[in-house]
């Protein structure tokens, strides 16, 4: 896997952002969460490649995927050595019956005890052959609604709410969290009710989401610097006054999560790209990843050629044709992890964790805080930060 080479120009090692300064001209910037291959933290002059780049806050471009720029040694060229398979191209009807599978995106995610109906999706002649794995395994979500934080839509919360930031939590016991780093409180973010959260994790128990943002940005998978945690909401727990004071105004008041009907989700292309590293066995991974792909006819009739081109815009533009699909509110429980930059699926003893909610609302930028859950609902839950 080949990308454009650059070096680090600039690079703060408190909150992880950083410039990259590209040998073909122009720059692009990076968080920590792009940086994640690197064993060492890399510091100002190391040369890198940047593996695919997306627009970031405020429209700045960013890099997906930073790896170390590894130097191969000079390789004499055997005439008598066989073409790669790198430099053939395989025919369409060979690289469909190679890759039976589309993804495996029904298989990263909690499932949903309510089932959403299956999407509706017109004919292409292109992603025909996994058309209907795509309908019949779509995970299903919730889509979750967190109010603009320029309209609060403030109230009191009580123990079957949802909300989100605010000074308020219910939790087991009546002491609010701080940072297991730092010391300091930690910021109110989003709390599920037990009756909302029932459908993906049963057993009366909602789920609380604390954040340091203080600490995170650089530690952004460190447990110490979130209280993510399933809870019965037993006690009403009120934010130090110290803290309510210092922090932004629109933050002091809880604000009502309103919860959607379950709908069903289809993975996006750059959902299939970043997964490309974990499974590059199926379909949408081999059609969206990293690698180049050179595929050859004969092709379905209807589809153009030049149309693989963008084949990932070419399947964004076919999905957005379905009905009845998941709206993005600033949070979600189920569906497969939106990840902006990479593809951090955590672990535990039990294997790869399942995605249960993406949260932005406002406090993470253009990222999101994505929590998981143990496929045996045995180990505690888990999160990666984005930003």
């Amino acid at each position: 896997m080949s990308g454009q080479k650059g070096t680090i120009v600039e690079l703060n090692p408190i909150d992880a952002l950083g410039w990259i300064e590209l040998d073909e001209g122009g720059r692009v910037r990076f968080g920590g969460t792009a940086v994640k291959s690197f064993a060492v933290n890399p510091s100002v002059g190391t040369r890198v490649e940047v593996h695919g780049t997306a627009p970031g806050y405020k429209g700045v471009t960013k890099a997906v995927m930073v790896t170390p720029l590894v130097v191969a040694p000079a390789v004499t060229e055997d005439p008598k050595a066989e073409p790669s398979r790198a430099q053939q191209k395989t025919p369409w009807p060979t690289f469909v019956r190679e890759h039976t599978r589309w993804s495996d995106a029904a298989d990263t995610c909690v499932p949903c005890a309510r089932k959403a109906p299956r999407p509706e999706l017109p004919e292409h002649p292109l992603f025909a052959p996994w058309r209907r794995e795509l309908c019949e395994t779509a995970p299903t979500c919730v889509d979750l609604k967190v109010p603009h934080y320029l309209k609060p839509d403030s109230f009191d919360p009580g123990p079957g709410d949802c909300f989100a930031h605010g000074s308020v939590t219910w939790l087991d016991e009546p002491r609010w969290p701080s940072c297991g780093v730092c010391a300091r409180p930690l910021e109110m973010c989003v709390q599920i009710a037990p009756a909302v959260l029932a459908d993906f994790i049963p057993g009366g128990r909602g789920l609380a989401a604390l954040f340091c943002f203080h600490c995170g940005v650089a530690m952004n998978s460190d447990p110490r610097v979130a209280y993510v945690r399933l809870v019965e909401p037993r006690h009403r727990v009120t934010g130090p006054e110290a803290w309510q004071s210092a922090s932004s105004g629109w933050r002091r008041q809880s604000q009502r999560v309103t919860p959607a009907s379950p709908a069903s989700e289809l993975p996006p292309a750059s959902w299939c790209r970043y997964r490309s590293e974990i499974t590059p066995e199926t379909a949408s991974s081999a059609l969206f990843g990293f690698d180049t792909l050179e595929l050859d006819g004969p092709f379905p009739k209807g589809f153009e050629p030049d149309q693989l081109e963008e084949v990932d815009v070419e399947y964004d533009d076919w999905l957005a044709q379905q009905r009845g699909g998941a709206s993005w509110g600033g949070a979600r429980l189920g569906g497969v992890a939106g990840w902006d930059q990479a593809d951090a699926t955590p672990s535990c003893t039990h294997g790869e964790m399942l995605h249960l909610l993406d949260y932005e609302g406002g406090q993470f930028l253009d990222g999101a805080l994505h929590v998981f859950s143990c496929r045996e609902r045995v180990c505690e839950l888990t999160f990666v930060a984005e930003f």
